[in-house]
């Protein structure tokens, strides 16, 4: 029997390793942690350790043949600082993909964020108290179903579109965004909406020797008006605001000198609501998913101005270095 016993094993290993090449899942992540003093105007200074969307993923994949695959991703936030969990709301979805696209339904970035703010955000992925502090995020992450298509001639756009009873308002919130590659350049627009908060992005990123140089425009309607999304409970017009977002790089060997600067005018109805905000920062990558980095940023508000986290007409800076490591 012991002798007959590893030809009974055979075709069973031999069906699992099929198995196992049609479907795979994978574990990846980000650990992002740094020492920052910050200061808002008015306010004693801080120093601590700060989280920088630390997270834990699952990426999973099954060929289901002819072309066609499902897939699923599971990502929970991190305090890297304290090991504290918020459970799997970071990004959770399941998709069917095949020559035709991608098909997608669940939680996920709001596509207009993807293809124009964080497209060119190279410092530190839009994360932590350097993050864009001034882009408005109108449609939210939860409950959407989405469409990414194949790449045409350098050519692709992505729909996302939410359930109106599943987030309140009077209107489902929606996204369209599309990028177009061509040489050196890559160039990308979006649309959002969510009830009757609105904005419309353009956005380009020029990529050349050691050199890197990218920016973004956007023109919004009440984007950073929590009541433009809850218009039944009742609704504050903030009126309309222009901003844009300048960011440059420097690669030389294993340093990155990183530039940026955005600004925000006032909404129109709202007086002295503007703002700017500039980062300078350095990466030093000891491999290709380890790094150590160090940066300072600064918001500028005006007396009505309230953006990264700051009270009326207060400002905000931070010293910064960290490590971040991705596996």
């Amino acid at each position: 029997m012991k002798k007959h016993l590893p030809f009974v094993l055979v075709p069973l290993l031999a069906a699992g390793a099929v198995a196992h090449a049609q479907s795979s899942v994978t574990l990846y992540g980000r650990v992002n942690t740094t020492l920052e003093n910050q200061k808002y105007s008015g306010q004693s200074s801080t120093t601590g350790l700060q989280s920088n969307s630390s997270f834990i993923g699952f990426r999973g994949s099954e060929d289901l043949g002819g072309g066609l695959k499902a897939g699923f991703v599971l990502e929970q936030q991190l305090d890297s600082t304290t090991g504290a969990s918020s459970g799997f709301q970071r990004e959770t979805h399941v998709s069917l993909s095949g020559g035709f696209g991608t098909l997608k339904a669940g939680n996920y970035n709001s596509t207009a964020y993807t293809y124009t703010a964080d497209y060119i955000s190279m410092h530190n992925h839009d994360t932590g108290s350097s993050a864009d502090a001034l882009f408005a995020y109108v449609v939210p992450n939860a409950a959407k179903v989405g469409y990414i298509s194949p790449t045409f001639g350098g050519f692709s756009f992505e729909l996302g579109y939410g359930f109106e009873d599943n987030h309140g308002g009077d209107n489902s919130p929606f996204d369209l965004s599309a990028s177009y590659k061509v040489g050196n350049f890559d160039l990308g627009a979006a649309y959002s909406q969510f009830d009757k908060a609105k904005a419309t992005t353009l956005r380009a990123l020029y990529t050349g020797g050691n050199f890197a140089l990218g920016g973004y425009v956007q023109y919004d309607d009440n984007g950073f008006n929590p009541a433009a999304t809850t218009s039944h409970l009742g609704y504050t017009d903030f009126g309309d605001r222009l901003s844009a977002r300048l960011v440059g790089a420097y690669f030389l060997g294993a340093s990155e000198f990183h530039a940026n600067v955005g600004w925000a005018d006032e909404y129109d109805k709202i007086d002295k609501s503007g703002a700017m905000q500039y980062t300078l920062g350095y990466n030093y990558n000891l491999s290709k998913r380890t790094k150590v980095y160090g940066f300072y940023t600064r918001v500028d508000n005006e007396r009505n101005a309230t953006y990264a986290g700051a009270s009326a007409g207060q400002d905000f800076s931070s010293f910064a270095v960290g490590l971040r490591h991705l596996f």
